[in-house]
């Protein structure tokens, strides 16, 4: 037998079949969080909104190309501010017998193409099997989440998708809600006494730039399903077409809500392209995932570099938890990206504590996969050795 076919017939044998987790007594309360955001900079779109697909897909071209933003007399891009209020949907999830660890709150931020519910994720055909819910593994282990849908998510607010919904924007909002939290003017959460902020790809570049700006507001840091090496991110905008979200799901996405700045990739094999490994899932979880899935926006793209990522000022503990067949930010192959002098790693050079860690078997979508929960429990071991 050739050695490809020897080695994919070994690997097909070596799936196991998914696991039945039992879901923990847990509790959760959704409501929304009016978060004001004050003289934020923006990019001004160096194009008009898109009138068509083609134009759409034309731009998809450029990005992949290594496109950067035209610049002015200075050398700057056109930049501007926004401040203004947003409606923010969060949901606080603590466990049904609070115990010490309860008062330590994880602050999950989920990434382009879910809302919140990427930590909480049940098929329908199976609500107690809890195997894809990172919230019934952190509940289970005593703390307390706060989840949240960010911009364009209801029922958080549809702003923008050129010229609000941008990297700087998002971070002002994960800032301005940990605020209000660690405030107690949230009257939903109580005050907690430890922040930890886990984010997932784009919510992890959010995580990260936090730990970069405000770096007293998160006590430690878990980065998932991410690195620095932003160059493989054209290998997901390739595989989208920059797609209307408006034509690909009209019925949820209606253009009386969702402009063409709205944006997704085509279809199921798509979404397994950019977040899969195969054959590593369930086909229920991706048919459900696709069919739930939400928009990224042009102004996500076109923002993305106007936030920092090197955090020498924060000082608490920090776990990268890569996904070892990531294509979107490591081109399907992790396991050299990670070491003691990398961009990541030195990143956090002020850091009491960065440790690495590479989940086997998983794509970017790290939590629809069947070991899902094995990198929950990375997770919650990190928090509680370091005192969470």
């Amino acid at each position: 037998m050739p050695l490809f076919k020897s080695v994919l017939f070994t690997l097909l044998l070596a799936v196991a079949e998914a696991a039945t987790i039992a879901k923990n007594a847990y509790n959760c309360t959704s409501f929304i969080v009016h978060v004001p955001v004050n003289n934020v900079t923006v990019v001004v779109p160096p194009i008009p909104p898109f009138t068509d697909q083609h134009t759409a897909t034309w731009f998809a071209n450029l990005i992949t190309e290594d496109f950067t933003l035209p610049q002015d007399a200075s050398g700057a891009p056109s930049l501007s501010t926004l401040t203004t209020t947003f409606n923010i949907s969060a949901e606080y999830c603590t466990p049904a017998k609070p115990g010490p660890k309860a008062s330590t709150l994880q602050i999950l931020t989920h990434g382009l193409g879910f809302n919140r519910t990427y930590w909480d994720f049940y098929l329908p055909s199976a609500p107690n099997n809890a195997q894809y819910s990172y919230i019934n593994t952190a509940t289970g282990a005593g703390y307390s989440t706060l989840s949240w849908n960010r911009l364009g998510h209801p029922p958080t607010t549809v702003a923008n998708p050129y010229t609000q919904i941008q990297a700087p924007v998002e971070l002002a909002v994960l800032a301005g809600l940990t605020t209000l939290v660690r405030a107690g003017n949230v009257t939903q959460v109580p005050i907690p006494q430890k922040v930890i902020h886990v984010g997932h790809s784009w919510g992890s570049i959010l995580s990260n730039a936090l730990a970069a700006t405000a770096p007293t507001l998160s006590d430690g840091v878990v980065l998932t399903g991410y690195s620095h090496q932003a160059i493989f991110n054209a290998l997901f905008i390739a595989s989208t077409g920059l797609r209307f979200i408006n034509q690909n799901q009209p019925a949820r996405f209606p253009n009386s809500t969702y402009s063409t700045g709205f944006l997704t990739w085509p279809d199921k094999y798509a979404n397994q392209y950019s977040f899969l490994e195969y054959p590593y899932f369930d086909d229920n979880v991706l048919n459900y995932g696709e069919s739930g899935k939400w928009p990224f926006t042009l102004g996500e793209f076109l923002s993305a570099a106007l936030v920092p990522l090197q955090a020498p000022s924060f000082k608490g503990p920090v776990l990268y938890l890569a996904a070892e067949a990531d294509l979107i930010f490591c081109a399907s192959n992790c396991t050299t990206f990670f070491g003691p002098t990398s961009a990541e790693v030195t990143a956090f050079n002020g850091s009491s504590s960065v440790e690495t860690y590479i989940q086997p078997n998983v794509g970017h979508g790290i939590n629809l996969h069947y070991n899902a929960t094995g990198a929950y429990n990375v997770v919650m071991n990190w928090a509680s050795r370091h005192g969470f």
